[in-house]
């Protein structure tokens, strides 16, 4: 069911995903997926982005038996989640974006792991996050993704804008001071980090113009930084890849500032040992 779960929440998810998320080892990993699409609990395509050219390994989405299950497990009503599994269906032209997203948050997990100490205690997708919006009283910015790193003293708070190049100057412009609406003079706002990856330099240039009037670095907010895709390729999303300090260098993710450290145990981050069976929300639960 923690399989269910997390297609239920980030809509598509590669074998390796998977495989990193929930298995030591390939073979197990295959094993289950195989389990799973011969009983029709989830879909699986490969993924073409050039004729001839397959991109990467099979992709997963949950299917409308996978959904019912997951809902009658967890006693809830099932609408939410058929509506949720056909929506991924239907809006798969949005697929690559949303699986290049989701390796991000993999990665970062990935990476943590390693280091005693830290993890990736929350990883909430997108639509998890308009949820999350939809009870409350006000609403925000809706990232690609969000998160909360844990570090031995402090959790930083995670929202990612996976840039494709697409979005005119314009509607950056506009994203920009959506976040800067919602988070100014909030307590603790500066916890918040929003994270863009660009894929080009020039792209991160562009977007690193629009933030200094954005940006009010003697005001309580959010942060902005940059990176692209070929900086973090090397080291990974951990490494000294954001811009956006003012000072000229890279930083680390674990340089950043975020809130103070909670009674959250590391151990059970996402992508720890068995984590899943100690968090039965997901990476979205507490």
């Amino acid at each position: 069911m923690a399989m269910l779960m997390a297609l239920d929440s980030y809509r598509y998810l590669d074998r390796g995903q998977l495989q990193a998320l929930f298995f030591s080892g390939s073979r197990s990993c295959q094993y289950r997926l195989r389990w799973l699409v011969d009983h029709g609990l989830v879909r699986t395509w490969r993924v073409v982005t050039r004729p001839g050219r397959v991109c990467r390994s099979s992709i997963y989405l949950l299917s409308r038996r996978g959904a019912a299950a997951l809902a009658e497990w967890l006693d809830e009503d099932p609408r939410q989640y058929l509506r949720r599994a056909e929506h991924a269906l239907e809006r798969r032209f949005h697929l690559v974006h949303q699986l290049e997203a989701n390796q991000f948050f993999v990665g970062l997990a990935f990476a943590a792991r390693e280091l005693l100490g830290h993890g990736l205690y929350h990883w909430v997708g997108e639509h998890g996050v308009q949820d999350a919006y939809a009870e409350g009283d006000e609403r925000g910015p809706i990232p690609d993704g969000w998160g909360r790193l844990v570090t031995p003293d402090r959790e930083v708070l995670i929202h990612l804008e996976w840039d494709r190049g697409t979005e005119q100057p314009r509607r950056l412009r506009a994203k920009l001071h959506a976040y800067t609406a919602y988070f100014t003079d909030r307590a603790g706002a500066s916890a918040n980090q929003v994270l863009f990856v660009a894929p080009t330099e020039q792209r991160e240039r562009q977007i690193a113009g629009l933030l200094p009037n954005h940006a009010d670095a003697d005001r309580e907010s959010c942060r902005f930084w940059t990176t692209t895709i070929a900086f973090i390729a090397p080291t990974g999303p951990l490494g000294l890849v954001w811009a956006g300090d003012g000072s000229g260098r890279r930083v680390s993710m674990l340089d950043m500032s975020g809130l103070p450290r909670s009674d959250r145990h590391v151990e059970d981050a996402v992508g720890k040992p068995a984590w899943w069976l100690r968090r039965p929300g997901g990476g979205g639960g507490s």
